[in-house]
């Protein structure tokens, strides 16, 4: 039974499958920014702050066994790893779960969606075709009323579905980084289920590979010194 807010998503999401399937996303004409993008030196941390939330247990994947459960001022975190298939992959935190997923999968979970457009929490920066993907969605299985507002620094797309789910869901972007700076979705589909957040900024990480080269600078520099130090007596007979 879909009676609980454990398996409110998982039952919204079944109850789109049965009436048609998610489309598949080419990876042309899709950019991310070069600041969200992980290098081999370093990977990019973002985090945001819970400002409304659900005070319910939420399913993560239908029957997977994973659930989470989070508080207003907790921080939400994006561990960004590799950035492959135009999807951004990495390690997300959100109350007392953390898992490895994409943030496509993010985004059908937590909401910050329209089906099957899928932004999430890092938006391509391809505006042109992210807007009329999103239109798409707006006018195709779940029809609903789109308002796209453009400034010189964000992207919003405000969303409202009367039926089936009365889903209002609004992401604002930031234009040149395509990261998530506010989102807010709810929707009434047999339980209340509501989520917002707002960014606190974005962190970089030195990987193992930073750590590697430096000590490896080191070790040369160190041994160049006792060379230099070593061959200057014999260089003063």
């Amino acid at each position: 039974m879909c009676s609980k807010y454990s398996i409110t998503l998982s039952c919204v999401f079944i109850v789109i499958l049965l009436l048609g399937s998610a489309q598949t996303v080419p990876a042309q004409d899709l950019a991310y920014s070069p600041a969200v993008t992980p290098t081999p030196f370093f990977t990019n941390i973002v985090e945001w702050r819970i400002t409304n939330v659900t005070s319910e247990v939420v399913e993560w994947g239908f029957g997977s066994g994973a659930f989470w459960q989070a508080d207003e001022n907790q921080h939400i975190i994006f561990d960004i790893h590799q950035l492959a298939d135009a999807e951004v992959h990495g390690i997300f935190t959100i109350g007392n779960l953390t898992i490895p997923t994409n943030d496509s999968r993010i985004a059908a979970e937590l909401a910050f969606s329209i089906w099957p457009w899928f932004p999430g929490l890092i938006s391509h920066i391809t505006w042109a075709t992210v807007d009329q993907r999103a239109s798409d969605a707006a006018s195709g299985l779940l029809v609903g009323e789109l308002e796209i507002l453009t400034t010189t620094t964000t992207k919003s797309y405000i969303y409202h579905q009367a039926a089936p789910g009365n889903q209002n869901t609004t992401l604002i972007y930031d234009k040149q980084t395509g990261i998530l700076l506010e989102g807010y979705t709810e929707f009434f589909f047999l339980n209340d289920y509501h989520l917002g957040i707002e960014l606190i900024g974005v962190t970089q990480v030195p990987t193992g590979t930073t750590y590697f080269v430096v000590l490896l600078a080191i070790i040369c520099v160190s041994l160049i010194i006792a060379f230099v130090i070593i061959r200057r007596p014999s260089l003063g007979n």
